[in-house]
């Protein structure tokens, strides 16, 4: 079975492709299609949250990243003092993980951290990606 629209969509995010002009790089689309040839890979890739597949383990994290912040409040004045930051740093930290397990099992590159607050040094262009990152050729 391969995977449906939404999660080529999914991968294609947390991978930092683009979601345009794929045909010009076209790796990550064919890893996406090959891999429903191995069912042990897509199943890693595809399953729920409780058997850790890797796209519901990234959402969940994403979503508690994003609950994480009504919980960052200052609790002292002078030196700052921000309790629910180490939190953030784990969560991010598990979601970089996760997002490289995926771009190892598909055989290519992340090509913008979706859990770093670093802006991408890349971008899309009719001819695919450039602009700096982790892009090889052209």
């Amino acid at each position: 079975m391969a995977l449906s629209a939404t999660q080529k969509a999914q991968v294609r995010l947390y991978l930092g492709w683009s979601a345009r002009f794929f045909q010009f790089d076209s790796r990550l689309e064919q890893a996406m299609s090959a891999v429903a040839t191995e069912p042990e890979h897509e199943l890693q890739i595809t399953d729920t949250l409780v058997n850790n597949g890797l796209l519901a383990s990234v959402s969940d994290i994403l979503t508690k990243l994003t609950d994480s912040h009504k919980r960052l409040k200052a609790t002292k004045v002078g030196s700052i003092d921000l309790p629910g930051f180490g939190e953030i740093q784990a969560l991010r930290m598990e979601g970089k993980r996760h997002v490289k397990t995926l771009g190892s099992i598909l055989g290519v590159e992340v090509r913008n951290d979706i859990f770093s607050s670093a802006r991408s040094t890349s971008f899309a262009s009719h001819g695919g990606m450039s602009g700096g990152g982790n892009y090889v050729g052209k």
